[in-house]
């Protein structure tokens, strides 16, 4: 029960629990980062290469 903890072992209880909160979020957001570097990195280079293409067929016409 609540009484038999204390409340400071409340307080810890819940300052344990927003610890692992925050790095739960953190996790998530460095996932989330590592995943969407590539995918803009990619897009870039998608990108430049249409253009080259775009300036190579202009030179043949």
């Amino acid at each position: 029960m609540i009484t038999s903890i204390g409340i400071p072992g409340l307080i810890l209880a819940i300052i344990i629990l927003a610890v692992f909160i925050g790095l739960g979020i953190l996790i998530i957001k460095g996932v989330t980062q590592r995943i969407k570097r590539p995918t803009d990195d990619l897009k870039a280079e998608i990108s430049n290469l249409k253009k080259k293409v775009n300036e190579l067929e202009n030179e043949n016409n």
